[in-house]
């Protein structure tokens, strides 16, 4: 009744936590961490080069229009 309570404190403590972590759970967080530094990079590396592209497609589209508008314009003006 008046016993104290460190001594069932310790007892579970230890019976939570039996050995190590088993090893298909260390591949687990090994493969999940190396999955995510390649997701990473990849959008470091990425967004950078689809910005590129994307503003070199658009350049290219400006000037495609402006070349067909100058056209439109000359063979409605001759």
């Amino acid at each position: 009744m008046f016993s104290s309570n460190k001594l069932k404190e310790s007892n579970e403590e230890s019976q939570s936590f039996s050995g190590p972590i088993d090893p298909l759970t260390i591949w687990l967080i090994r493969i999940s961490c190396f999955l995510i530094i390649i997701v990473f990079s990849g959008l470091l590396l990425g967004i950078p080069l689809v910005i590129s592209f994307g503003n070199s497609i658009l350049n290219e589209t400006v000037l495609n229009a402006k070349d067909i508008l100058r056209n439109l314009v000359e063979t409605a003006l001759a």
